[in-house]
């Protein structure tokens, strides 16, 4: 293992294999990696937050300091949509039975997007019924957004460049979707003051076991609401009766 100067350069190995891999002008490098992962038994869900999502970081970082063409990290970004649509299938669907359906959204004009997509992937495999909107403009976002009734929406913004688009959708979506529980993730949480400043109650989730630890908060109150909704029923069909 490489230490002191030599590893702050190359970081970690699993993802500067996949970041290479990625990158690689065979299309099937990447695919054949991961390949390997599930054989040697490694879970979906470490093999997207231990070697693809740190591998899309350092792609992504690389390209910020003009060290990556636009081309390559597009190209690896195709590729990881490919490999996530083919990953084995996690448990089915069974949350949309019992309310736990959530949006996950990059702000308008946001370019990094792999790690919203991982996460709707994930919590997919977790039983959520997740919608994915990645692309769209203000306009278009906010009109989806508001004749979705799913009770959890979750927002990624990187940064300063889409903070302005950020501010501008929550303070629409107070007025469209006051019930909806808003959950922020990207680069943006390290301005604590700009997360401050936004125009509506968002709860910041750092990393995917945050995500995780709120979903599953969210999820234990609709489960509850549901349980509280179907007694009243009863009780209600046994007093006509």
């Amino acid at each position: 293992m490489a230490t002191g100067e030599a590893a702050s350069v190359l970081g970690d190995p699993c993802a500067a294999a996949m970041a290479y891999a990625l990158c690689d002008e065979d299309d099937a490098a990447a695919s054949l990696l991961v390949d390997d992962l599930l054989d040697a038994g490694v879970p979906v869900e470490e093999i997207c937050l231990d070697h693809l999502a740190p591998a899309a970081r350092r792609l992504g970082e690389l390209w910020d300091r003009d060290r990556l063409p636009f081309t390559e990290v597009a190209l690896a970004t195709a590729r990881i949509q490919s490999i996530l649509r083919r990953l084995p299938a996690g448990r089915g669907n069974p949350g949309a039975a019992d309310g736990r359906g959530a949006i996950f959204a990059a702000v308008p004009g946001e370019q990094h997007t792999l790690g919203v997509m991982m996460a709707a992937d994930l919590f997919r495999r977790g039983g959520w019924d997740v919608s994915l909107f990645i692309g769209l403009s203000h306009d278009e976002l906010l009109a989806r957004l508001s004749r979705d009734d799913r009770p959890v929406i979750g927002l990624s913004c990187s940064g300063d460049h889409s903070y302005p688009a950020l501010r501008r959708l929550l303070a629409a979506l107070a007025k469209a979707r006051p019930d909806a529980q808003i959950l922020l993730a990207g680069q943006i949480l390290k301005q604590p003051d700009k997360v401050a400043d936004l125009p509506a109650p968002v709860v910041p989730v750092c990393d995917m076991a945050g995500a995780e630890a709120e979903m599953a908060r969210i999820g234990a109150m609709l489960a509850a609401a549901t349980v509280a909704r179907l007694g009243t029923a009863r009780r209600k069909a046994t007093s006509a009766a």
